[in-house]
Formats: structure tokens, sequence, C-alpha cells
């Protein structure tokens, strides 16, 4: 009789353990933040990435004539112009990657972004990601004597970005430097671009934002990045806003900045901010 009581007891009291919640061992994941909308602003990458096995398309326009060439070219939107296409996909939940073509010296750009850091806080969340790529310019000039393979049509770069949230996930706020490698591909030695990149958006609502970007070269090359082009560069800047609906994102912007790919934006804007050479742009995001 005693060891049937004990058998009971015993099948009684493993019954009570295995019917505890399972919650309670188990450790609360966090959810990770998220800043700014998109994975993109209109030039500048965020710390924003796919999620594993989600999909992004980019077009991007930026118009050559300027705004002040008036009604005749219809305010620069009668062209010619640059334009950028890019598909992006997530390869984990922290890790994108996108391949992108402009047709300014028909430039590939293959490019990898991995967030590495989430700072959570109700009042300053931050997150810092880093993105690496490398740019082909398949367009070579017959009379130069290289290759379209060559090796110095390649250019490299890296970008260090940092995003933080202020006024209740009103205002983005994002600090990205930027080092390209080999900026002029025409010159005999090697040159190198160090950029500190700024940009703001502020989201009025779900819908309407607006922001501003800007790109000032610290060190190193800002100049042409074709053959064919004249005069200086200068900083980069750009304002607009954006309108987001069902899945797409529109960029809608006036720069002085023609460029589109990371290794050529980098570069610096081929007009002065300062003498009304102010082109049109726009860009659409669509995410599946």
């Amino acid at each position: 009789m005693k060891l049937k009581t004990i058998i009971f007891v015993l099948f009684i009291f493993s019954f009570e353990i295995n019917a505890q919640p399972k919650w309670k061992a188990e450790k609360p994941t966090k959810v990770d933040l998220e800043l700014f909308h998109g994975t993109q602003t209109a030039n500048f990458p965020t710390t924003e990435s796919l999620k594993k096995g989600n999909l992004m398309y980019e077009i991007s326009h930026r118009f050559l004539p300027s705004i002040k060439d008036g009604f005749d070219q219809l305010y620069g939107l009668d062209g010619p112009t640059r334009i950028r296409f890019a598909l992006g996909y997530g390869i984990t939940d922290h890790l994108m990657i996108t391949l992108g073509r402009s047709n300014n010296t028909d430039n590939l750009d293959l490019q990898l972004k991995q967030k590495v850091f989430q700072f959570y806080s109700k009042k300053l969340p931050a997150v810092i990601s880093v993105l690496g790529g490398i740019s082909w310019n398949t367009e070579v000039p017959p009379n130069i004597g290289r290759s379209r393979t060559d090796g110095d049509n390649f250019q490299f770069y890296t970008q260090l970005i940092f995003n933080t949230m202020l006024f209740n996930k009103k205002l983005g706020i994002g600090i990205v430097p930027s080092y390209l490698y080999n900026s002029f591909i025409y010159a005999i030695d090697k040159q190198y671009s160090f950029t500190l990149g700024i940009y703001a958006q502020y989201y009025i609502n779900r819908i309407w934002s607006v922001w501003f970007e800007y790109n000032p070269t610290i060190s190193g090359y800002r100049g042409r990045i074709r053959l064919d082009e004249k005069g200086k560069s200068y900083n980069s800047l750009a304002f607009g806003f954006d309108i987001e609906t069902g899945g797409h994102i529109f960029h809608l912007l006036v720069t002085n900045n023609a460029r589109l790919n990371p290794s050529q934006y980098l570069v610096g804007a081929d007009r002065s901010a300062s003498d009304d050479m102010w082109r049109i742009g726009f860009g659409i995001l669509r995410y599946f």
C-alpha cells in the first residue's frame, strides 16, 4: 500500500509541474525599432531594413535643366533626365542587398546594409547600421585605351548610418559619414572622398512628411565624374516632401545634384545651390 501511495503522489506532483504555464520560463523578445518609414530617403540610406524575403523596387529621376529655364523648358520637366533603377531584397530581418543602375556612365551598383545596434529609449531611440558597396562604370570612352572590365572602372564605398527620432516619433534625424574610394575613375592617382551627410524628416501624419538633406565634402576629391563634364562640384543639397500610400513612398524634391548612384552622388553636386540652378526630381519606392 505504501508503494502505491508513493507512486500516486509522484504522478500528481509531475502533472502539476507540467501544467505550469510555459510563458513564465520564456524570455520576452524585443521588437525591432522602426524609426523612419522607408529603407532610404531620396538620396541617403536609413537604418531600416527589409524583412526576410521582402522586396523593394526603386525608380528615381533627376531632371537636368534647371527650374529657372522657365516655361519653355517646362521648368526643367522637358528633360533630359538622369535615371536610377534598383531592386532590394531582405536576406535576414537585419541584412538587405540592393542592386541598382544609373544611366550616368551606365553605373551598376551593388550594396549590402546591416543593422548592428539598437538603443531602446522612449525619449531618444537610436539605431546604427553599416553599408558597403561596389560600383562598376560600364560606359567607358573608347579613346582612353581601357576595357570595360578594367579595375580602374570600379569604385568602393562604405557608410555608417545613425538614426534617431524626436518629438514622439515625429522628427527623424540621420547622420551618414561616407567614404568613397576611386572618386574620379579617370585620374592617374586614386582619389578618395569623405563626406558627412545629414538629413531630417518631419512626419506630419502617416501620409505626409517634409524633409531636407545636406552632404558636405569634409576632405578628398569633389569634382566631375565624367570626362565630358566641365567645372567643379559643390556640396549637395535637397529638400522636398514625401507621400505614403498603399505600400509606396513618393519623393518629390528640388536639388542641385542630378547624380544618383552613391559613388556619383558622394562626389558632390554638379551645380551650385547659390546660383538658382535647382532641378526638379522625384523617386518612387515600392515595398512587397
